[in-house]
């Protein structure tokens, strides 16, 4: 597993104020029905507990991870 420190916007789910929130990104190998090929899936890992800076409310802890999907 490899880790790189960036920092992700995220958008607060109770205002819509975007923050940032200093974060991980880690690859998590996933199993494959195929032996011989690898999958991999991007996720972030908050590095500290992120409160929104409009409202307060908390955003991001360390103990979740974060996927990012595409709609």
């Amino acid at each position: 597993m490899r880790s790189m420190k960036i920092v992700l916007r995220m958008k607060c789910s109770h205002c819509g104020h975007w923050n940032r929130v200093p974060a991980s990104k880690i690859f998590i190998e996933q199993n494959t029905s195929d032996s011989k090929v690898k999958a991999y899936i991007r996720v972030y890992e908050p590095l500290e507990v992120v409160k929104c800076k409009k409202c307060g409310k908390v955003i991001a802890e360390p103990k979740e991870l974060i996927r990012i999907v595409k709609r």
